[in-house]
């Protein structure tokens, strides 16, 4: 049975933005019971860190030996899905609970790669992100954030530079994206079974992790200044911003690579200005 992409990226959407809106809204209760006060981050260093970790990521892909690579890319996904899966669970279960089932998670991804399981893994990671760096975020830096790197997406896609590191990772069996299977049967296979740089073979969809990461975060940064009602809002609006990538992808890519985050981008920008019309924000 095939499922189009279009169903499988809003499922993942909704269910990660769901969580991530649980997660902070139990952060932000906690913090305001515990009297902490937050530090507001402006877009700048945001932007240097991601710049800085695409820059490092594309030299020890281009220079690194492929045994050393495949090590330090699934170390480094190991610890940020284990890490990830703890922020969910850390204020709902005692820490010793959340950090053993984080744990048990990632290793499992390690020793089990399967598609479901990644997919999952990374929706549950990029909800604990989202609601981690939301909360300390203005929705006017994560807009600034999120158009910002809508050029790097757009640069990056039609240079082929995107696809490269992600056909570079794939060798190394790590995947920095949902990859939903063109055929519902084959969510057994593993990632290292995808083959991206084959076109005749290949028969999977992506969603760039970031699309779905900085989408969180600007949720989360409005459920921070306006609420949950204002958060769903935002929420329903990059969801159109995500239907309206398929268009683009139909008309002006046909059908290829194509990048996400320029359309979100614009349905988050329409979103955050009419909660500002409404003073809600």
């Amino acid at each position: 049975m095939k499922i189009k992409p279009a169903v499988y990226s809003f499922l993942a959407m909704v269910l990660s933005g769901i969580l991530a809106i649980t997660v902070a809204s139990r952060q932000l209760r906690f913090i305001d019971d515990e009297g902490i006060g937050l530090p507001q981050v402006s877009a700048g260093w945001p932007l240097v860190y991601f710049f800085g970790a695409v820059a490092f990521m594309s030299l020890t892909l281009a220079f690194l030996p492929l045994s050393l690579l495949r090590l330090a890319a699934k170390a480094l996904f190991l610890v940020l899905f284990g890490w990830g899966v703890f922020v969910v669970l850390g204020l709902a279960l005692p820490v010793y609970a959340a950090g053993a089932i984080a744990a048990v998670a990632a290793l499992a991804w390690l020793r089990w790669s399967r598609l479901w399981l990644h997919d999952l893994l990374l929706g549950i990671a990029l909800a604990g992100y989202g609601a981690v760096f939301g909360i300390l975020l203005s929705p006017v830096a994560a807009l600034l954030i999120m158009a910002s790197l809508s050029v790097y997406d757009l640069i990056s896609v039609r240079s082929g530079h995107m696809m490269w590191m992600v056909s570079k990772l794939t060798g190394v069996e790590v995947v920095p994206a949902f990859v939903f299977p063109g055929n519902a049967a084959d969510w057994h296979l593993a990632v290292g079974d995808i083959h991206l740089d084959d076109k005749d073979t290949r028969d999977v969809s992506l969603l760039g992790g970031g699309d779905v990461g900085f989408s969180l975060i600007m949720v989360v940064s409005v459920l921070a200044a306006g609420g949950v009602a204002a958060a769903v809002f935002m929420g329903l609006c990059l969801l159109l911003g995500l239907r309206s990538v398929y268009w683009v992808q139909k008309i002006f890519f046909k059908g290829g690579p194509t990048p996400a985050l320029p359309p979100l981008t614009v349905a988050a920008t329409l979103g955050w200005g009419i909660l500002v019309l409404l003073s809600v924000i």
